[in-house]
C-alpha cells in the first residue's frame, strides 16, 4: 500500500533523485554478500557481555532514579556510562 507523504527535498536531496531516476545508478548483482557482511559487522559491534560488578546501594539507588527518570532500565543506563567514560578517555584510544 503507497503512502500519500509529501516530502520537501533540499537541492542535495533533489539532484539524487533525479540521478536515480535518470539511471545513474546502478543495482549491484552481489546483495545477499553485502548483507551477509553487514549482519555480522551488525552482530559483532553490538556483543553483550554479562558482567557482574559490586557498587555501592547508594550509587544504585541513585542510578535507578536517573534511569527511571529517562524511561530506560537502569542496567541500560550503567552500559551507557561506562561506554561514555572508555570513548572520552585514553582507555577507548
Amino acid at each position: 500500500m503507497m503512502s500519500n507523504l509529501t516530502y520537501h527535498l533540499d537541492n542535495d536531496e533533489k539532484k539524487i533523485v533525479d540521478a536515480f531516476d535518470s539511471g545513474e545508478f546502478e543495482k549491484n548483482g552481489r546483495l545477499d554478500e553485502r548483507n551477509k557482511f553487514w549482519k555480522k559487522a551488525v552482530k559483532e559491534t553490538t556483543k553483550k557481555k554479562p558482567v557482574n560488578l559490586r557498587l555501592q546501594e547508594r550509587d544504585i539507588q541513585k542510578v535507578k532514579a536517573l534511569a527511571f527518570e529517562q524511561g530506560i532500565p537502569y542496567q541500560t543506563l550503567i552500559g551507557a556510562i561506562i561506554h561514555q567514560y572508555v570513548k572520552s578517555s585514553s582507555l577507548g584510544r
